[in-house]
């Protein structure tokens, strides 16, 4: 592997445990100190998931692991429970799209990319090939979380937290 890759999946997993950590220590923050600074957190992790190259797999493996639905609702609980009255608001599926906006939330939001980014550190951790490791990593970006991080930061944008 190259360093210049190297730096980039360096990057990219330094951003994706900050915005495990925070989300895991939610407890300990005040609800706009909290939006605040997943927000930022949030901003780094899609600007370095931005940078990551595209790959053909190395492997036809694909994850089989089953969605962890109790823990799921768990986590989404506890970050409504902390969001309050910040949670919802109005957005659009496809901005390319002439539709009705619908309602997201923040909780629902913040949710979706922890998981998928526990799922993606865990595969780092696991030492998973570099070709496989990019191709799921930009997969899962492209086809799931980003939508769910941008929702996120336009809302948190919206409420004026800084």
């Amino acid at each position: 592997m190259n360093n210049e890759l190297e730096q980039t999946i360096s990057r990219f997993r330094q951003a994706a445990l900050e915005f495990v950590g925070i989300v895991e220590a939610s407890a300990n923050f005040p609800r706009e100190g909290f939006l605040a600074v997943v927000g930022n957190s949030l901003a780094k992790l899609y600007a370095s998931a931005l940078r990551l190259p595209p790959v053909q797999p190395g492997t036809a493996e694909t994850d089989n692991a089953p969605f962890r639905t109790q823990e799921w609702a768990s986590l989404f609980n506890s970050l409504k429970e902390k969001i309050g009255s910040h949670d919802g608001y109005w957005t659009v599926f496809d901005s390319t799209e002439k539709r009705d906006p619908v309602q997201g939330s923040l909780a629902g939001d913040i949710s979706e990319t922890y998981f998928d980014l526990k799922d993606a550190l865990i595969l780092l951790e696991a030492g998973a090939s570099t070709r496989d490791l990019l191709w799921e990593l930009r997969f899962s970006f492209r086809s799931h979380w980003a939508k769910h991080t941008l929702g996120a930061l336009a809302a948190i944008h919206d409420l004026h937290i800084e």
